[in-house]
């Protein structure tokens, strides 16, 4: 048999009575306390979109002005002579610009600019301006040829010699379009 476990009890206790528990009311929810939040920062005032101006046609770019080309006039006899021997080799475009306003900024003043056809129009165009450096006895610093495009460096004026496509692509003229255009005299 199994032994009965003995009890320890206080006679002097009576014995407790099982308490009958009353059903708990039912609580309003808004009557039960809320967990803690966080306050939300005020609402901000729905900003109202500025409208913009309608979109207008594109227009043709303003060209500057010509402007009096004192400050080196040797630079830019040599770009007008580039220009010229351009036109010569049948370039087309030929464009010379006016960045003595930036050239603190640039490191030059003058930009040539032109276009030929192929690769073979590309290294006449380069042996031309060599040819008229070497009678003017100066070298250029740089000469950087590929099959699209021929850059000339002369420190204060540099030459571009591309091919159509290349000169559409990078877009010189829109990049300069504050430089002022120098008139040309060609032969």
């Amino acid at each position: 048999m199994a032994a009965k476990k003995k009890t320890t009890r206080n006679r002097a206790e009576p014995k407790k009575k099982p308490v009958a528990k009353k059903p708990a009311k039912k609580q309003a929810v808004s009557a039960k306390k809320a967990p803690a939040r966080v306050k939300k920062a005020p609402a901000r005032k729905a900003r109202t979109a500025k409208r913009l101006p309608a979109k207008r046609p594109v227009a043709k770019k303003k060209v500057a002005p010509a402007r009096k080309h004192a400050a080196n006039p040797e630079g830019l006899e040599l770009a007008r002579a580039i220009a010229n021997v351009a036109h010569d080799k049948k370039a087309s475009d030929v464009l010379v610009l006016d960045l003595s306003h930036k050239a603190g900024a640039v490191g030059y003043d003058y930009l040539v600019l032109a276009s030929g056809d192929s690769d073979v129009q590309l290294d006449a165009l380069k042996n031309g301006v060599e040819e008229l450096l070497s009678l003017r006895r100066r070298r250029p610093s740089s000469v950087e040829p590929s099959p699209d495009w021929v850059c000339l460096n002369l420190d204060d004026v540099v030459v571009h010699f591309f091919t159509p496509d290349k000169r559409e692509l990078y877009d010189l003229e829109g990049l300069w379009s504050d430089a002022a255009r120098v008139p040309l005299q060609l032969a």
